[in-house]
């Protein structure tokens, strides 16, 4: 059976996923005037503020793995072509491409090709 303790972190968890973070920062952050920006901010519940921080840290993760992934590419240009050295480390960027591309798709990102902007036809 469960703990009290368990169901309130259970419920909070419920809440929290049911939270658009980028929605909320959006209401927030989304008017002219410092002093409207600070209403809604103070209108914010504190599952909206628990949602958006953390969002914040897992784009966070996210940024640090990118900058890995840029790393480890940049190395791997260094190295001549045909190399074992160089091979390894486009085996190990393609896995940090991987990675980062599940990480932002947990996110929610790349679900919606409707909102990404088609690129322009070729004449």
């Amino acid at each position: 059976m469960s703990t009290a303790a368990e169901l309130v972190e259970t419920r909070l968890a419920a809440q929290i996923a049911a939270v658009d973070p980028g929605a909320v920062a959006e209401t927030i952050t989304g008017h002219a005037t410092h002093q409207a920006k600070q209403r809604f901010a103070m209108q914010a519940s504190t599952v909206d503020v628990i949602a958006m921080a953390a969002y914040l840290l897992r784009l966070q993760d996210i940024a640090d793995l990118t900058f890995e992934m840029f790393k480890t590419a940049d190395l791997m240009d260094e190295q001549p072509r045909g190399s074992a050295a160089r091979s390894e480390l486009l085996r190990e960027t393609r896995e940090k491409i991987a990675v980062v591309g599940a990480s932002l798709e947990a996110l929610g990102f790349g679900r919606s090709p409707a909102t990404v902007p088609s690129p322009p036809e070729k004449v």
